[in-house]
């Protein structure tokens, strides 16, 4: 427990314990506050369906190689910098198709030929 907010919080090292409570105002970046919170919304969905590709790109991986792979397997696996270097690639262009709409109008949308 925190004594700043009396709710525990994520430990770090040394002992120190960040707070779940975040203080100060919230950024905004929209005239419209609903706005802030669907780019929010939106980029965390986004986030999770990156995490999960990555997981289903060793999962495959993993499966090509040994032919079949244990749950620790798959979670302790530390892909190798050439791996991690094709999905910040992947991860790259995900966003880049997936924020595309949000290009000013009448700007035309870059092709991606898949």
């Amino acid at each position: 427990m925190t004594e700043a907010n009396g709710a525990a919080g994520a430990p770090l090292a040394g002992g120190r314990v960040l707070p779940r409570v975040i203080k100060g105002k919230r950024s905004q970046f929209f005239d419209d506050p609903t706005m802030d919170q669907m780019m929010t919304f939106f980029m965390e969905l986004m986030t999770e369906v990156m995490v999960l590709r990555d997981r289903q790109d060793t999962l495959e991986r993993m499966l090509e190689e040994k032919g079949g792979i244990s749950r620790a397997e798959l979670r302790d696996l530390i892909p190798p910098p050439e791996v991690e270097a094709e999905r910040a690639a992947d991860r790259a262009a995900f966003v880049e198709r997936v924020l595309r709409l949000h290009e000013p109008v009448g700007e035309p949308a870059p092709r991606h030929d898949a």
